[in-house]
């Protein structure tokens, strides 16, 4: 058959030329035959990243998948897809190719058709995109992009799924022509409004340090897709019923002081807490941050959060720390069986953060045997039994009166409060009232002139918390003990202990007391876990700090940090290393600086920090630099990166 000349009479008799008459259908069917045989390819070019480079995909989702919140197979089915498709077109391999490269080299021959070739050749240059679906044209979308408003015609291959005109959508777009083919379907949220998606993933942007929104969502694009689906989720605190406009100003101010520095469902959790009290007792409130800070405190003191002084908080909060205390005994009075019912919720059932591990280690009682090389068994964390219901017995045979009790507690919180010489005049009353007091032993072993003897009063205030509480007590609550108020003076006294003999360089035994403090407490109040990872690593006992952070799975930069540390240690400078520094990155941008000696840590680290921010990039730094050190290379791998 002879060809016909586009601008050729259509033969067809229509005296019209033959691109505007046949030729139009003829070019409708060109392209539909294209677009099957580019679903085709589509399907050959996962398989082909599956069979070559299955391994590389399975161990990044398995770093990814650390820091989502997977409800079930199906879920995590969908994500290990969109993922597989992600990483195959935009992640570099070891040597630094793409393996939608690697697939163009391997197939981009064996193809006949020119513009097929040419349009596979073309997929170095795939896109991801966010932004709104503008029309729908069967299956042919004109969408705008959320960051640049250009508008884009692209085509949904599969026809099963409806899309709507004006829902936001997140999705990869492969060049096609003069227009895009969405691989896979567009991943549509129609009820998250497009402008508070658009600045959530522009202020993601920011934080992570980004001068393009664009590259962004490239980079961290899973990140994006898991985390919009709760973008606007928290609870509304217009929409709740208030008995005065003054309580939900308190709400508001808290969810704004507090958005930054913890998980959203503990956020929600302080909310609903103050709205039950709000409906028990209507105080008369002239000072809304004191509750705000006094809340805070409350939290920090069963909620898998950063622990924090009321002295730290009246700093941050800008109130005095008595003021706070009286606020939350209030709070605690009232709410004291909603704490309860929160606590044993979060010892046994894991609701509120993924933080909470189910099960913790069993580590080894010898310090000297073999097998302190590795922790051997798993163990489940007791449940918590109902304070409340069953008291708790002491046996430690003191005598000493329930008024002098009470007024060496009294001293010693006069004492947390004071500076100087009355700070340990205090602590030395409340001794003489109440020998079994172990804060003032922690208090008085600051005025210490040797590391030695502050060894030695912290291994006295261990001493008088264990007679205070006394075995049986020991026994029945070990596994919940942070959440019990007498236990943290003990508590504290331990950590100081451990953090003392670590510093006077007995890192094997202070790394015994930190397992001990994370039998006794699995929750882990305290932050012990990343003091811990630290002697670990000293010890170079790599197998216990990689299973210590398996078991504290955190999107925290102390957590994202620390695992980037140990691959570099075991592994190098890999893949998999520059993928979770960028993962850390994004978490907290300030800590790289610190660790290449381009800026200097402070002569003090700061009382306190926000997640994200310099402050906890000191804190970290302080903690880890010296591991950091040991890297040769690493300055000039992070140039790289």
């Amino acid at each position: 058959m002879e060809k016909i000349n586009r601008n050729e009479p259509c033969p067809c008799g229509s005296g019209k030329k033959y691109k505007k008459c046949c030729g139009v259908h003829d070019a409708i069917s060109i392209t539909g035959v294209l677009l099957n045989e580019i679903d085709e390819l589509q399907k050959q070019f996962l398989h082909f990243a599956y069979y070559h480079y299955g391994h590389d995909i399975i161990e990044d989702f398995e770093i990814l998948e650390a820091s989502m919140e997977i409800e079930n197979d199906q879920e995590r089915e969908f994500y290990e897809l969109i993922h597989a498709i992600w990483f195959s077109l935009f992640e570099g391999l070891d040597d630094g190719e793409t393996i939608v490269s690697k697939f163009i080299s391997a197939e981009a021959g064996k193809i006949k058709r020119p513009k097929l070739k040419q349009i596979l050749k073309s997929w170095t240059y795939a896109r991801t995109v966010a932004g709104i679906v503008l029309a729908v044209d069967d299956n042919l979308l004109t969408i705008q992009d959320g960051f640049t408003s250009e508008r884009l015609e692209s085509i949904n291959l599969n026809e099963t799924y409806e899309v709507k005109e004006g829902a936001f959508f997140v999705g990869i777009l492969l060049p096609f022509e003069q227009k895009y083919v969405f691989f896979p379907s567009p991943l549509e949220l129609p009820d998250l409004k497009p402008d508070l998606a658009i600045s959530y993933i522009e202020d993601s942007s920011m934080d992570a340090d980004y001068d393009s929104p664009q590259e962004y969502l490239t980079d961290f694009f899973m990140d994006v897709v898991s985390e919009l689906p709760m973008v606007g989720g928290l609870l509304e605190v217009d929409e709740m019923d208030w008995p005065a406009p003054i309580y939900k100003e308190v709400a508001n101010l808290f969810k704004e002081k507090l958005e930054e520095q913890i998980p959203p469902p503990i956020l929600d959790t302080g909310v609903i807490l103050w709205h039950q009290f709000c409906q028990k007792r209507q105080k008369r409130i002239q000072n809304p941050t004191i509750y705000v800070a006094a809340l805070h405190y409350l939290l920090s003191t069963f909620a898998p959060i950063e622990q924090v002084t009321q002295k730290e908080l009246g700093k941050q909060y800008g109130v005095s720390p008595r003021s706070i205390s009286t606020i939350t005994s209030e709070l605690e009075k009232e709410l004291k069986d909603e704490i309860g019912e929160l606590i044993r919720i979060i010892y046994t059932e894991d609701p509120i953060s993924v933080q909470v591990p189910p099960q913790v280690i069993e580590f080894p009682k010898k310090e000297d045997s073999q097998s302190a090389k590795t922790a051997e068994t798993i163990s489940s964390v007791t449940p918590l039994q109902n304070v409340s219901d069953k008291p708790v017995k002491k046996t430690n045979g003191r005598k000493v009166s329930r008024r002098d009790e009470e007024r060496a507690r009294n001293l010693i919180y006069d004492a947390m409060q004071s500076d100087g010489k009355q700070r340990y005049k205090l602590a030395e009353e409340a001794l003489k009232l109440n020998p079994n007091c172990a804060d003032a032993y922690v208090i008085l072993a600051e005025k210490t002139k040797s590391l030695e003897e502050a060894i030695l009063l912290y291994e006295k205030g261990i001493q008088a918390g264990e007679r205070e509480l006394g075995k049986e007590f020991f026994m029945e609550n070990k596994g919940y003990f942070w959440g019990l108020i007498e236990t943290r003076p003990f508590m504290r006294a331990k950590l100081h202990y451990a953090e003392a003999l670590s510093l006077f360089g007995k890192v094997d035994k202070a790394a015994k007391q930190y397992e001990e403090l994370l039998e006794l407490n699995p929750m882990d109040n305290q932050g012990v876990r990343y003091s811990l990872f630290v002697a670990y690593m000293d010890l170079e006992d790599f197998d216990k700090a990689h299973m210590l952070l398996d078991l504290y799975e955190e999107t925290s930069a102390q957590q994202l940090y620390n695992k980037l540390l140990l691959e570099l240690v075991k592994n190098g400078y890999t893949a998999r290393a520059g993928m979770l520094l960028k993962g850390a990155k994004k978490e907290n941008k300030y800590v790289i600086p610190y660790l290449t000696g381009k800026k200097r840590l402070p002569a003090y680290p700061p009382d306190f920090y926000g997640v994200g921010d310099e402050n906890e990039a000191i804190v970290y730094a302080d903690m880890h630099l010296h591991l950091w050190k040991k890297m040769d290379g690493l300055v000039e791998w992070l140039k790289g990166k």
